[in-house]
């Protein structure tokens, strides 16, 4: 799978995502900042390690998201920017937002936190403690299906090896027919590859329309980001939740 910085640079959706993201935390900071002038304007002698060590302001910001995440799936950042932290191993508890966010005790471990994960292969809106967490924040809102296919980078079909003719082990003969030119794989063919077996993918299948963009496709749940499978009487569940749509 890419980088996140080998497809930014051309990805809408992960430019979008990141920036939600940016924007998010800078919401999150203001909450915590509001927070510490409010309780420095009643209680003075309590307030005063907030407006004076960037360590303390780490502790508030690390017990902030990690309580929010940990309960609610989001922090108010990310709330109000339509993102949700989601387990890819199971449901988003204290554990895991505890491990994804230790790097937000100090701002300098947070910058090398989403450096390393944006230069490491992997879901490119993982942080490197999000694969450690085994935890991604992806978007809940109608638009979601754009970042789709961040999913199905990670499921590529791989490419077809050739095999001598006459099977493995055994050279061609002189009277051997040549070996057919391969041709490119068709776009949405069940088999991927030619030659590769069908298989049923349970991830989707995208389309996209005649300008290169992703065709709208309610694939996952937009409360939980959770995949969406079908019930047997035409409506969609959440794999994670249970919302039916």
């Amino acid at each position: 799978m890419p980088t996140a910085l080998e497809i930014i640079g051309h990805n809408a959706a992960l430019q979008e995502h990141w920036l939600r993201r940016f924007f998010a935390i800078l919401i999150d900071a203001i909450v915590i900042v509001v927070f510490a002038l409010v309780l420095n304007a009643l209680v003075p002698f309590l307030a005063w390690p907030f407006l004076a060590s960037s360590v303390v302001w780490g502790i508030v910001f690390f017990g902030y998201a990690t309580l929010f995440e940990g309960v609610f799936g989001w922090t108010i950042g990310k709330r109000l920017l339509s993102l949700r932290v989601v387990a890819i191993d199971g449901a988003m508890d204290l554990v895991h937002a505890v491990v994804r966010n230790v790097s937000k005790l100090h701002f300098l471990l947070l910058i090398l936190d989403v450096v390393i994960g944006a230069a490491t292969h992997g879901d490119p809106r993982q942080r490197f403690l999000d694969r450690v967490a085994h935890t991604s924040v992806t978007r809940v809102d109608q638009q979601a299906y754009m970042e789709e296919q961040f999913r199905m980078l990670q499921h590529v079909p791989p490419h077809p090896v050739a095999q001598p003719v006459g099977g493995p082990g055994v050279p061609p003969g002189p009277s051997a027919a040549p070996s057919p030119v391969p041709v490119a794989p068709t776009p949405g063919a069940p088999g991927g590859w030619p030659g590769q077996a069908p298989t049923q993918s349970g991830w989707p299948q995208h389309q996209w329309d005649e300008q290169g963009q992703l065709k709208p496709a309610m694939r996952f749940c937009t409360n939980c980001g959770g995949q969406l499978v079908a019930r047997g009487d035409g409506k969609m569940t959440c794999v994670r939740c249970g919302a039916i749509y």
